[in-house]
């Protein structure tokens, strides 16, 4: 697109302005109305090319002046009798046939050129230009609150329904809800509609989506739509309550300025909803890190927000277990404030667990529940991987039975020489003991079930080295934590031996494993420090933990015991000392079954339990068994799916990106079920404050809309008329066209009178 500068009768006042001059006295004030500027585009301006041809009967005008003609004269007295007055005329009308020839050429090659004049024709002389427009409506759950005019939604429909009326057969139309909009930069575009009656029915069709999107998002993709429209009148209309929560992208905020609208794109913003809402909002629950255990509680927090204008007392919060109703408080919460509240649960059975968190109805309900899953195990399958001797007290610790309600353990043991990927499908954690080295077939291995989220325990011996730990096990596997040294560490001098030093009683591997002693005594008594039966250790490794690993045990060296870090999907505990009874007395003491239990009830547990799932997001997880022959997918509202799992460098997994609705998704095999999760609101759609005018404008000002070129509506009403008094741009081809064909006919009438007159 090519345009001209800008010519009208305030061309002498726009002179003056850009000067910065103040406008020479007498300037006639011209009405806004009046000023005729007019912009002439040319929408196809490779076209313009086509000048040159212009001056092709000049060249042909000069030619024919420098033809010597020959004529044949009887006597000197023939020219004397030629008159002046018609050599003259011969030479007028060469002269007019010249220009127009040159006229003509020149009106068909800017007729090709498609010039559009932004500005008003007199006498409406010319066409309207076509027009693309993008209508945005928003359709999150926000919008199903209501005013005095009605729901949001129904609104917006309305409104965008008029904005359809307003066009013309031939314009192009995008329909964009925005829950629409891709969460990534696809490069496939849809399709602009050019059938009226359709937009129309299928905005009559929208309903409310869980899926949030924001605002910036929709006009970053329309951006791309309408660089793929050659038509010269582009205009944006957006439908939407304009919350806080989803107005900018946090993703592209940092991004500098930038120039994504042409400069003459007309944007049309409809801010819906002028009542003040009172909305409390589950934003989120959380289960703090434990072993999920059967009949032992367990905590779920729940952190409510008011976003409402005023305090609310008494507010009613539901906790359900499988359906039924287990647990209830009234919360009160001032305007603006969020507070926590917690409950606390107790399994009854093994398997798979669903529940949700849920608040007394308010103006918007959409966002006054939150689900979560969690699974407790029956057994679990574990593969000990080392020499029999190195293997034995681990082997007697998981042979017993804590309770009757603990997870059996299914045990395989395979020394390191028989070790492959085969022993891992059915395999949820793994124990390495007297970790030697090892080949990087076996390390490869390990480090795919690692991604697929299985757990592994690590022990080391007499066969670990600082060069076998980290070259062939730790940066194969993608272990952050390192090894100081291949020596022993022994009791420092004066002492027969190391003990635990200090214990993060906080870990998942302690909740609930020890009573606090000081929780049984009197009031007014000391509170005793919990305490913790100590091995003698006689022989360590100095690992160096990671920044994102923890030092659950800490020895009295200062050295850690016990590191737990997590690596890709799965999870990883290091012990410093061997499983043995020449390193330490850990195998006799009773703590060594406990805490082995416990370690491999911790390892197999899936580090995502579901409950932080948001609608949107991607299901994601490990098929470690044979890819059964039906994999199916049950949605909310009992929808099943059909899964194909996916297999990529021995790594299957399953993905799905369908989640469009909150609630339980259950994916099971052959009737059997395989796993669970819980999929939620996005929060920040909760959040309804709307966002004020500043804000507005610092998004349209990043992304390269220009302040001349937004039309705030605030009245739905007035949509018709305000688009209409806005709408500018004629396309003038026709014009041409018509004018260039009344030269061709004057051109052929003076080149016939010519011909008569040579005759």
């Amino acid at each position: 697109m090519w345009t001209l500068p800008k010519i009208g009768i305030a061309s002498v006042a726009c002179l003056f302005r850009r000067a910065g001059r103040p406008q020479p006295a007498g300037t006639l004030n011209i009405p806004e109305n009046l000023r005729t500027i007019a912009e002439l585009t040319f929408l196809n301006p490779i076209a313009l090319i086509g000048l040159l041809a212009a001056g092709i009967p000049l060249v042909l005008h000069l030619f024919n002046l420098r033809k010597l003609k020959t004529i044949e004269f009887s006597t000197l007295s023939f020219l004397k009798e030629l008159q002046k007055t018609k050599i003259r005329r011969l030479k007028l009308r060469q002269l007019l046939l010249l220009i127009l020839r040159t006229l003509l050429v020149v009106l068909i090659v800017l007729a090709f050129s498609r010039p559009t004049m932004k500005g008003s024709i007199p006498g409406g002389l010319a066409g309207q230009a076509k027009t693309t427009a993008v209508i945005i409506l928003d359709d999150s759950q926000s919008m199903t609150a209501s005013d005095e005019q009605g729901e949001l939604l129904h609104q917006a429909k309305n409104a965008a329904a008029a904005v359809v009326d307003l066009l013309k057969d031939g314009d192009e139309v995008f329909l964009l809800k925005l829950s629409d909009v891709p969460a990534d930069e696809t490069p496939e575009l849809p399709s602009p509609q050019h059938s009226l009656p359709a937009v129309k029915n299928a905005i009559n069709e929208i309903k409310p989506s869980s899926m949030h999107r924001t605002i910036e998002d929709a006009l970053r993709f329309t951006a791309r739509l309408l660089a793929t429209s050659q038509n010269f009148n582009k205009e944006v209309y957006l439908f939407s309550d304009f919350q806080s929560g989803s107005l900018e992208s946090k993703s592209t905020m940092a991004k500098a300025d930038e120039q994504l609208f042409a400069p003459a794109t007309q944007f049309f913003f409809v801010p819906l909803g002028k009542r003040e809402l009172q909305n409390v909002s589950l934003e989120s629950i959380e289960i703090p890190g434990t072993i999920f255990e059967l009949h032992k509680s367990f905590t779920i927090n729940a952190k409510l927000t008011n976003f409402g204008t005023s305090n609310i007392l008494n507010h009613v919060v539901s906790v359900y277990q499988d359906g039924i109703r287990v647990g209830q408080q009234g919360v009160d919460i001032r305007a603006g404030q969020s507070i926590g509240t917690a409950f606390t649960l107790v399994p009854t059975h093994a398997g798979f667990i669903d529940g949700k968190v849920e608040l007394e109805d308010d103006d918007l309900e959409f966002d006054n529940v939150r689900y979560f899953t969690v699974h407790i195990p029956e057994e679990l399958h574990v593969l000990l991987v080392g020499n029999p001797a190195d293997l034995r007290y681990l082997r007697l610790s998981l042979a017993a039975r804590l309770t009757d309600s603990s997870a059996s353990f299914i045990v395989n043991q395979v020394p390191y020489d028989r070790f492959s990927s085969s022993q891992l499908t059915t395999t949820d954690v793994v124990v390495l003991s007297n970790l030697p080295d090892l080949t990087p077939v076996q390390s490869g291995s390990l480090k795919t079930f690692l991604q697929n989220g299985g757990g592994i325990l690590v022990f080391p011996g007499v066969q670990t080295t600082r060069e076998a730990f980290l070259s062939s096990f730790a940066n194969l596997v993608g272990l952050s934590t390192g090894m100081a040294s291949d020596d022993k560490i022994a009791p420092p001098a004066g002492e027969s031996f190391l003990e635990f030093d200090k214990i993060d009683w906080r870990h998942p591997l302690f909740a609930g494993m020890f009573e606090e002693s000081g929780s049984k005594q009197m009031p007014g008594t000391p509170q005793r420090q919990r305490v913790l039966e100590s091995p003698r250790i006689q022989k360590s490794l100095h690992f160096l933990p990671a920044p994102k690993s923890r030092t659950i045990i800490t020895l009295t060296n200062g050295y850690p015991f016990l590191i737990d870090e997590p690596v890709f999907q799965g999870r990883l505990l290091l012990s410093s000392v061997a499983a043995n009874i020449e390193w330490s007395d850990l195998p006799l003491k009773g703590l060594f079954v406990p805490l082995m239990h416990r370690s491999l009830a911790y390892l197999a547990q899936e580090p995502e339990t579901g409950h932080s799932l948001v609608v949107g997001g991607e299901i994601n997880f490990p098929v470690r068994t044979a890819i059964p022959q039906k994999l199916i997918l049950t949605k909310p509202g009992n929808v099943d799916i059909l899964l194909n799992p996916q297999t990529a460098a021995a790594e299957k997994r399953v993905r799905f990106t369908g989640t469009d609705l909150p609630g339980i998704y259950s994916v099971k095999s052959d009737h059997a079920l395989v796993d669970k999760f819980a999929v939620n609101n996005d929060p920040e759609e909760s959040n309804i404050s709307p966002a004020d005018e500043k804000h507005r404008e610092r998004l349209y000002k990043r992304i390269g809309i220009a302040e001349h070129s937004t039309h705030i509506v605030h009245q739905v009403q007035d949509v018709h008329r305000i688009i209409t008094e806005s709408r500018v741009g004629a396309e003038l081809w026709k014009q041409f066209l018509l004018t260039a064909l009344l030269i061709a006919l004057i051109e052929m009438f003076v080149a016939r009178d010519k011909k008569e007159y040579h005759s």
